[in-house]
């Protein structure tokens, strides 16, 4: 490994309009668009300057030509890897409780299935409304930590873990206050209020209109989500019923994703083809027909390793079928309590790598510039003039040894818009 020893870490938290990063062995993306997976090219340069003027990214030029002077703050990171920032396009951070006998029943047989009749996230939902708004907020705040901590500087958020209005309600104006506290992460609040059917409402129909004709209109009034999700499967909600909950947010304007094929095919795909979604998400059981109609819309899959591995399924179908369509795909964590444990994308990348197949270059892509995409976020993922610097030094020698090395963090330094922040 690579011991930087880097002495500027005294200077964590020190805002500057002028930074450089010298020595750096830069490995991004080129380019920040769209493109098939297949034709996104690696940037692999070492000994570079990253040039850093107002947030931004304003050149990468060899080191012997970096710009000195008082006015520049340098951080020289001697020969380590500097990637773009990871982002996380899909979680569940803010909860209260655990499923730790839950995952252990699982693993000696007990199906997903059962688990959400008896319990599942309705027991998760019992706890998070037990909980105290100033518990739930330090619990989301460890966790956005965490992320940082592993190197994402961007974090999805989702509710759906409070299940009436007023509950969902306050949990995403918890998410907002996280948010606004900022801590070197910024936080994109999803409501999901359609994640179960709470045991508690009076029907489903009176569930699904409580959200459409209640809880979706405040929360666009009080500006706190930018996305709306659904949870569709057998376990959760149909796809009709998913069509009533997404025209009414699209009216509303928001930006529409969905948790898609986790557990079975369904007809979903008629969605795709009538609302324009970011993104769409787990998709262990999707089929070629379907990756059809999301990339003609300019859908990013978001494939969820550490949830497929928990549940015993295999995202190495899903994966060759957007090869073949020449397409392109995000990763993430899906972190919750249920049945993704896991704060950590490095460890999305080993089992992604080791269980499932899929090659580092690809999944490296797929956690910066596709994840970024993946939350329509166009000014993060790659290491190009123009973009924000968002940037996150390894304690590895090169991109081969993510997934080769596992169980420890390669995370040294995250620099959010220009500044360390970890």
């Amino acid at each position: 490994m690579n011991n930087n020893n880097n002495n500027n870490k005294t200077y964590k938290g020190i805002s500057s309009k002028k930074t450089v990063i010298l020595g750096a062995h830069v490995v991004s993306p080129s380019v920040m668009e769209l493109l098939p997976m297949e034709d996104m090219p690696l940037l692999d340069k070492r000994d570079q300057a990253i040039v850093i003027e107002e947030d931004v990214i304003k050149d990468i030029i060899p080191s012997s030509e970096a710009p000195f002077g008082e006015e520049w703050e340098v951080y020289d990171v001697r020969g380590a890897v500097v990637i773009p920032a990871l982002t996380e396009c899909h979680t569940h951070a803010i909860f209260a409780g655990d499923r730790a006998a839950e995952f252990h029943a699982r693993i000696q047989g007990e199906t997903y299935h059962d688990q959400q009749k008896k319990g599942g996230i309705n027991a998760t939902v019992s706890a998070t409304r037990d909980a105290t708004d100033e518990a739930l907020l330090s619990s989301l705040k460890r966790w956005l930590e965490v992320f940082l901590g592993q190197g994402a500087t961007a974090v999805e958020v989702k509710s759906g873990y409070g299940l009436s209005h007023d509950q969902e309600i306050r949990l995403l104006r918890i998410i907002n206050r996280a948010k606004a506290e900022g801590h070197g992460v910024e936080v994109l609040p999803t409501y999901l209020g359609a994640h179960a059917v709470p045991r508690d409402a009076k029907s489903r129909e009176d569930y699904i209109e409580e959200m459409i004709i209640k809880t979706l209109p405040m929360v666009k009034h009080e500006n706190l989500a930018e996305f709306v999700d659904v949870f569709v499967a057998s376990v959760a909600y149909s796809v009709e019923e998913a069509d009533i909950i997404y025209n009414a947010a699209h009216k509303l304007g928001f930006k529409l994703k969905a948790h898609l094929w986790e557990l079975e095919h369904d007809n979903s795909r008629e969605l795709l083809e009538k609302y324009p979604f970011v993104s769409v998400d787990h998709l262990e059981f999707a089929q070629k027909e379907d990756l059809e109609v999301a990339f003609a819309h300019g859908t990013v899959p978001v494939l969820l390793p550490l949830t497929a591995w928990h549940l015993g399924y295999n995202i190495r179908r899903t994966y060759e079928v957007i090869k073949e369509l020449k397409g392109y795909f995000a990763i993430s964590t899906d972190f919750n309590p249920g049945t993704s444990f896991s704060p950590s994308l490095w460890q999305a990348f080993t089992v992604a790598h080791i269980e499932f197949g899929l090659p580092i270059e690809e999944l490296f892509f797929a956690s910066t510039v596709y994840a970024a995409k993946a939350l329509r976020l166009n000014d993060i993922g790659a290491i190009v003039p123009g973009s924000k610097a968002d940037l996150v030094v390894l304690n590895v020698p090169s991109l081969d040894w993510l997934g080769y090395l596992h169980g420890i963090n390669p995370v040294d330094m995250v620099f959010k818009n220009g500044s360390p922040v970890q």
